[in-house]
């Protein structure tokens, strides 16, 4: 049920030249963060590395066909496509109480704690503004939203407590620019 070194480098070229597409904050750099996230939450949670890395790797793709029509023409392990499609699947936050796998739980926070924290708020609003096109205000009020839930939807012990203190620091943040955003001269 393992990876090829063959294989690795296939799906790595794959999620590449996918996530090359991807605007700015979903692109390569996303990637790379997602994975290097997952497999840190992996060794803490004893997790399996492998499917982990390779979930983190494909968790951007919004279609499972793609990913397994792939997999299957590079021959990977048909049980080994079903528990990374599983965590590719469990990514989103509409789907995350569908896992079933500490790996697909793994992936989720991976993915989420880039949303939380100064960075998260700096990134989302990023994303909302320019492939979004929102407006400032809507912005904001989007990107306040959103980190809460990922915040409050994090899977693992391990990512709740990484998060934790980022959380706080932003939920500061927003009082500070709440009193700010009220001042009237």
């Amino acid at each position: 049920m393992k990876i090829t070194k063959t294989q690795m480098n296939q799906i790595k070229k794959f999620a590449y030249n996918y996530y090359k597409r991807l605007d700015q904050t979903h692109g390569v750099e996303h990637l790379e963060r997602t994975v290097k996230l997952a497999i840190y939450l992996a060794k803490k949670e004893k997790a399996n590395i492998q499917i982990v890395k390779l979930g983190a790797m494909l968790h951007q793709f919004h279609k499972r066909g793609p990913i397994k029509r792939f997999l299957e023409k590079i021959k990977v392990d048909k049980n080994l496509i079903n528990q990374i499609i599983h965590c590719v699947d469990c990514s989103s936050m509409k789907n995350i109480h569908k896992a079933k796998s500490i790996e697909a739980k793994v992936v989720y926070d991976a993915d989420k704690l880039q949303v939380v924290g100064p960075f998260g708020i700096m990134r989302e609003i990023s994303c909302d503004m320019v492939p979004r096109n929102m407006k400032f205000r809507e912005a904001l009020k989007h990107t306040r939203t959103i980190e809460q839930k990922c915040f409050a939807t994090l899977q693992t012990k391990t990512a709740k407590k990484l998060a934790k203190q980022p959380h706080d620091y932003v939920v500061k943040f927003w009082k500070i620019l709440d009193k700010w955003d009220k001042i009237t001269f």
